[in-house]
């Protein structure tokens, strides 16, 4: 009976405890950079699933982000890992580049070639909308200078796991349905007055 309690009392303690998270404090270096991230943040991928295959269900992306409120730094975490999904669902890529080359001097022997070359690569992310996205990941320290750093994993499904997508474009379908309706029942009343 007395190991009955027993394990009862440290069952319930052990829930109590399992309910909170553990801040970490970050060491601070001479440098004043980050030494060590997250595993999971650099190489984006879960291996939880059957066998480790859930990543191919599934788009990652990562953020992270510094404030002093801690909400606000999950916000703008959760905003960059958001970025990062959309651009792999959406992102376009242009390149620019120029060269300018000029000869200077006359003869066979004096003459010098001055050239300059400049490239440019741009990231466009148009209207995408990232919907039905889970978090997978979080993880919250506390830096020397008392900002909390947080780390979010988001994990997007692929099409025909995304459940939530479906169920918006369904209501969006209906909606554009009635507006239609609606106009046309418009433009016949109009008609009928004219």
């Amino acid at each position: 009976m007395k190991n009955i309690l027993l394990m009862l009392v440290l069952s319930l303690f052990a829930i109590s405890c399992s309910q909170t998270v553990e801040v970490k404090h970050e060491a601070e270096t001479k440098t004043g950079k980050i030494e060590e991230v997250p595993k999971w943040f650099i190489e984006k991928s879960d291996d939880k699933g059957f066998l480790g295959s859930k990543e191919k269900f599934f788009i990652y992306g990562v953020g992270v982000a510094t404030s002093p409120d801690l909400q606000l730094a999950t916000e703008k975490a959760t905003l960059i890992a958001k970025a990062d999904i959309a651009d792999v669902i959406r992102g376009e890529m242009n390149k620019e580049t120029k060269t300018f080359i000029q000869e200077l001097g006359q003869g066979e022997g004096n003459r010098q070639v001055q050239s300059e070359a400049q490239s440019t690569i741009i990231n466009v992310i148009k209207n995408t909308k990232v919907i039905g996205y889970e978090r997978w990941k979080i993880e919250i320290s506390l830096t020397p200078k008392d900002e909390y750093r947080v780390y979010i994993g988001l994990q997007y499904p692929l099409e025909e796991y995304n459940k939530l997508k479906e169920l918006v474009d369904k209501e969006v379908a209906m909606e554009l349905n009635s507006i239609a309706n609606n106009s046309e029942e418009a433009f016949e009343s109009l008609e009928e007055k004219i």
